[in-house]
């Protein structure tokens, strides 16, 4: 398969870090995807967070907070209904800024916040970070929630997580450029890590590309954010189709486990090879916890050309196959190919649903 994903060339990259933020978040699977398949109605998940480092300026960037520690200080607005009314059950051991200090970065170092967007779980507590640390949203952010909580009672973030600190809106106008669909600015201006307009989830919804290793085989991260919750809404594809024999196997051991027996729970099972087992949930109402239900569909859709390269890692913030296969903070992401990452965890997902093969 011909990809028309064109990533332009450079010689730059950046170092990343892969940081489990400590986080983990128990919910309802139709509050983000469906079909429901299998009896499957929960899932739990981590959040994750990246650290960016440029060593030409050095600079250093977080993408992505995770939950805040003290998650009952939440917004009044956002903790009532999604954790007091029990919607969402959270375990949080510490805030990013801890992880970062504890492992011997001095948070005045890290030079910028960037939010992929603005869901709880993703903003983390700014606050716990110095006033010269700035904070990047996408644009159309700020018009869309400030003033924040408590000066606006219904506001779903909280003043303090802007106040004494350069916020810094990324304009439309800033994304000159495309890749493989989306469109990009160029962060640093040297090819290293861009900012994607992925739209459609929530207002300003932001990913970012990082070049980790240029050496004419270029490889990428992509901190998917929340383009999709869940890895069955990227796979399988006609770019990633389900292999006739998975290896690993979902279920562990060292026994090949056949693709067909997924044949029966698939919600297309003449697509079942090809075809992704989620899509975004939409409900009768309409209600969506997607912005623009339509708009994230095609989001998915530019990120399954991005899971089909394999010089590029698609790591999205809630990626329960990530677990047990990547290395985290404080060691380095960048060797990600070398290691089989890609590989090892493409398939894990399919432990969600028991599926035994027939005899």
């Amino acid at each position: 398969m011909t990809s028309s994903i064109i990533i332009p060339p450079s010689t730059s990259t950046v170092d990343v870090s892969i940081i489990d933020t400590t986080s983990t978040i128990h919910f309802p699977t139709s509050i983000f995807v469906a079909p429901e398949i299998n009896g499957v109605k929960s899932q739990t998940a981590k959040s994750y967070a990246f650290l960016i480092e440029h060593k030409p300026t050095g600079r250093r960037l977080v993408f992505d907070l995770g939950v805040r520690k003290d998650y009952q200080n939440l917004a009044k607005p956002i903790y009532d209904s999604l954790i007091g009314s029990g919607v969402f059950t959270l375990d949080v051991q510490k805030n990013v800024a801890d992880i970062l200090t504890e492992n011997g970065v001095e948070l005045d170092t890290i030079d910028a916040i960037i939010w992929s967007h603005t869901h709880f779980d993703h903003v983390g507590d700014p606050s716990t970070f110095p006033s010269s640390t700035s904070l990047i949203v996408g644009p159309g952010v700020p018009a869309s929630v400030l003033p924040a909580y408590p000066i606006n009672p219904s506001g779903e973030l909280l003043d303090s997580d802007f106040s004494g600190r350069p916020l810094v809106e990324i304009q439309r106008a800033q994304f000159d450029t495309t890749i493989g669909g989306y469109k990009a600015h160029d962060f640093f201006h040297d090819g290293s890590f861009y900012l994607l307009d992925v739209p459609g989830h929530s207002i300003g919804h932001m990913c970012g590309l990082a070049r980790t290793i240029s050496d004419g085989k270029d490889t990428f991260i992509l901190m998917g954010a929340d383009t999709v919750h869940h890895a069955g809404q990227l796979r399988p594809s006609h770019g990633v189709p389900l292999p006739e024999q998975i290896a690993p196997s979902p279920y562990g051991g060292s026994i090949a486990c056949p693709g067909e027996i997924f044949e029966a729970i698939h919600p297309a099972p003449e697509k079942y090879r090809t075809s992704p087992f989620y899509r975004i949930n939409v409900d009768e109402n309409g209600r969506s916890v997607a912005n623009d239900p339509v708009e994230a569909e095609h989001s998915v859709d530019h990120m399954k050309e991005f899971d089909a390269l394999d010089n590029v890692l698609v790591a999205f913030a809630h990626d329960s196959c990530l677990e047990g296969v990547v290395e985290t903070f404080p060691l380095k992401a960048n060797g990600w190919k070398a290691a089989g990452w890609k590989e090892l965890s493409r398939w894990r997902f399919l432990s969600d649903w028991k599926v035994e093969a027939s005899h």
